[in-house]
């Protein structure tokens, strides 16, 4: 169904940004 499409990419963006986050303050 499209709901859990969408599902898994929100919880691929919401993966993406706490990588980004983790990223961010290594630097």
């Amino acid at each position: 169904m499209e709901a859990e499409r969408l599902n898994a990419i929100e919880a691929s963006l919401a993966d993406l940004r706490k990588r980004a986050d983790d990223l961010r303050g290594y630097l």
